[in-house]
């Protein structure tokens, strides 16, 4: 699957203005965001890209974050690939938890280890919502527990679960480029309690769960809420993220319409963590 990158530069947007930016391209399906060398840059597949939604999105926008120009370039998949690879090394999680790609070699010994080669998958660690759930994670009883691990991307999150003592955990995502990548990943880290498959929210149809994760943006995480409810055993977890702290009211709703209870609201950089109990 080929990406299309949105790019403009840093020094026309406040701190303020980019997080409105952001939340403004996450609406229109863009899903993920990266700083350097003072661009700012958006990523969305390219099939999903709609340039008319775009401009119309920038024009609304105008009167309150200025005009930022900005420039759509396609990245075949090879590219992205060696983008990821020259940039990321590791990344550490509240101390206990490091993220490494396979041949780097930490200083100091963690108490968890994760191996992920990126690719084009979302979930190195780096991203806010990714290191908010593996941080919640650990404040969990995960042993002998099943997990779902919904839009698993790189895998990070269904492998950490697999660590921490789940007994089976099953991951899905729509993009078999995150599939492959998941199962490179789960090899990588000597993993065989994972369970992997091309497939959207619907296939949590009929399955259950103690667990379930999905790390999703917020329209797709509403337009679903009864496959995540229903996949969730009485007294089970939902941990839901991939939005802003401005959406948590409708999240909020959404959830409670379908038995899932608020127990946890955590955000980094106005990303947002919900925490469910099912009901």
């Amino acid at each position: 699957m080929n990406y299309s990158e949105y790019s403009c530069e840093l020094q026309n947007l406040t701190p303020e203005t980019k997080e409105l930016l952001t939340a403004l391209l996450a609406e229109i399906g863009f899903e993920s965001f990266y700083e350097e060398n003072d661009c700012f840059k958006a990523y969305i597949p390219s099939e999903l890209l709609d340039e008319q939604a775009l401009e119309e999105t920038l024009a609304d926008a105008e009167p309150l974050i200025g005009k930022p120009f900005g420039i759509i370039t396609k990245i075949p998949w090879q590219n992205w690939n060696k983008e990821w690879e020259s940039s990321f090394e590791s990344v550490e999680i509240c101390k206990d938890i490091l993220i490494r790609i396979p041949n780097y070699k930490p200083s100091k010994p963690y108490r968890h280890e994760i191996i992920i080669k990126p690719e084009m998958s979302f979930g190195s660690g780096t991203h806010e919502t990714t290191s908010l759930i593996l941080e919640t994670m650990l404040s969990f009883d995960f042993k002998g527990k099943t997990v779902a691990d919904c839009g698993c991307g790189t895998g990070i999150l269904g492998i950490f679960a697999a660590q921490l003592g789940a007994s089976n955990v099953f991951a899905f995502d729509t993009d078999s480029g995150c599939v492959r990548n998941t199962e490179y990943n789960v090899q990588l880290n000597c993993i065989n309690t994972i369970t992997i498959e091309n497939a959207g929210l619907e296939i949590l149809k009929g399955k259950q769960f103690n667990y379930v994760i999905a790390n999703i943006n917020k329209n797709i995480l509403i337009g679903n809420m009864q496959y995540l409810s229903q996949a969730t055993l009485p007294q089970g977890i939902v941990m839901l993220s991939g939005f802003y702290s401005e959406d948590v009211d409708d999240i909020c709703e959404t959830a409670t319409k379908f038995g899932l209870q608020l127990t946890a609201n955590t955000a980094k950089n106005n990303w947002t963590l919900l925490t469910f109990i099912k009901e």
